[in-house]
């Protein structure tokens, strides 16, 4: 395979900063005022927990941890994002859209197949890798919301109930993951001042 000439190392530029444009629902407080969480920013902070939490996991392989988070939501850059409590079109087309993005990753990135490989991998989630990086995705935003007293959960009028059903099931196929949202949901439910309980 040809290496890459900077030509081509300014072309992924270009899809990072794409990337970096798609804003999630989640917000956190910065300098004076709330913002939306972005792609990049969430999967850094993904990548960097992983990592964090991948010493008492020795059973995982850690760097695949850490690519998987990183590519997880590439797809985005062509799908967008889709709000868990979107609307029932934007759910129903999440599957469909996302897979035409990965199909356009692709062909626009022959020379870099193991990013579309693992993004396959994180959507099939066949690895154990795979689903605790799921799952660690699901809860990822309830902490950073909960980081930022529940700003977006009253903006949006989130409750614990509400959060429980979207995520509870997704979370177990972690059995890594499942014991930290346990733990969540219980601290949710004694922070009333944060977020309704139903």
């Amino acid at each position: 395979m040809k290496k890459p000439d900077i030509y081509r190392l300014i072309e992924f530029q270009q899809f990072l900063v794409q990337f970096s444009q798609i804003e999630r629902m989640t917000h956190r407080f910065h300098k004076d005022k709330h913002v939306q969480e972005n792609d990049t920013e969430h999967s850094y902070n993904l990548a960097l927990t992983a990592w964090f939490l991948a010493p008492h996991f020795p059973e995982l392989d850690r760097d695949l941890l850490l690519r998987l988070a990183l590519v997880h939501d590439l797809v985005e850059v062509h799908a967008g994002d889709t709000y868990i409590y979107g609307s029932q079109k934007d759910l129903a087309s999440k599957a469909k859209r996302e897979a035409e993005a990965l199909k356009k990753l692709e062909v626009d990135w022959p020379d870099f197949s193991e990013m579309t490989t693992l993004i396959k991998d994180y959507e099939e989630k066949n690895t154990p890798e795979a689903k605790f990086i799921y799952a660690l995705d699901k809860i990822m935003p309830i902490m950073l919301i909960y980081v930022h007293k529940g700003y977006t959960w009253k903006q949006e009028k989130i409750t614990v109930k509400m959060l429980d059903a979207a995520k509870r099931e997704k979370v177990a196929l972690s059995p890594e993951i499942k014991p930290y949202f346990d733990e969540l949901y219980n601290l949710l439910l004694d922070s009333p001042h944060f977020i309704n309980a139903a």
